[in-house]
């Protein structure tokens, strides 16, 4: 099946030297064509974050993002 959205260990912090949050710890995962997909948690588990990230209103804070094999950073 066709990937239409890969990511590989995303990963994003908010906040400067002692005074840090991660959002978002080495999330990986693959959405093939065709795929129905929820994204659940409680509050403040990262949700909204993903989102952010995945549709490039944030960016990583490292890992990589692919959307029908083009990487997010070259979009």
């Amino acid at each position: 099946m066709e990937i239409v959205l890969q990511a590989k260990n995303v990963r994003k912090v908010y906040g400067i030297k002692g005074n840090v949050y991660t959002a978002l710890d080495n999330i990986s995962l693959e959405i093939t064509k065709g795929d129905f997909v929820g994204i659940m948690g409680p509050s403040g588990a990262g949700k909204s974050t993903l989102l952010n990230v995945f549709s490039t209103i944030d960016k990583p804070t490292s890992g990589e993002i692919q959307i029908s094999g083009q990487e997010l950073e070259t979009m």
